[in-house]
């Protein structure tokens, strides 16, 4: 991890703050390498994290069994831990009046639409991703609303400002991308 900034206090400040962020969000071991560069003269922020490989998603088999019986898709869960998020699939994709929950093991649905056999319950690396944008607002100047968001693949690319972003920046943004990516 890497701060750079001409102030070299504000630097050491904001190695703390993301240090802090990253931790409280659980983070640490599912971060590769992050480089954050800030100069509050020129109103500039920019943050860029390389994450290691999250784990696979977790599919509607993975979890449970199903079988159809009339115009009713029977769902038997094994793994409860995903429920939560397997009934908020559901609901999205058949609309909640389509799904009942008879009991904390089982999971009806009338007239399906879905495909059980390729339905998506979970997918960590959205929700890695999402945690470590939380961790950067935490961190990003209060203000800095004018963002841009070069992420893809496994980083986590944002440059932001409190005012229209200067084209000069790019150049320097898209340095601090290419130092990451190859590390």
């Amino acid at each position: 991890m890497y701060v750079e900034c001409y102030d070299e206090v504000g630097a050491e400040v904001y190695d703390t703050l993301l240090r802090h962020a990253l931790q409280e969000l659980k983070l640490a071991r599912a971060i590769n390498a992050v480089k954050v560069f800030i100069d509050p003269r020129d109103a500039i922020f920019i943050a860029v994290v390389k994450l290691e490989k999250a784990s696979q998603p977790i599919y509607l088999k993975d979890m449970a069994s199903y079988k159809y019986e009339d115009d009713l898709l029977k769902i038997l869960i094994d793994n409860e831990n995903y429920t939560p998020d397997l009934l908020r699939v559901l609901w999205r994709e058949e609309g909640r009046v389509n799904v009942a929950q008879p009991d904390r093991y089982k999971i009806e649905i009338s007239n399906p639409t879905i495909d059980p056999e390729n339905l998506m319950v979970v997918d960590p690396s959205k929700e890695l991703k999402r945690r470590v944008y939380d961790a950067l607002f935490r961190v990003m100047p209060e203000g800095f609303r004018m963002t841009r968001n070069a992420s893809e693949g496994n980083l986590v690319c944002l440059m932001s400002s409190d005012e229209i972003i200067d084209e000069k920046w790019n150049k320097k943004f898209n340095e601090v991308i290419e130092e990451v990516k190859n590390q």
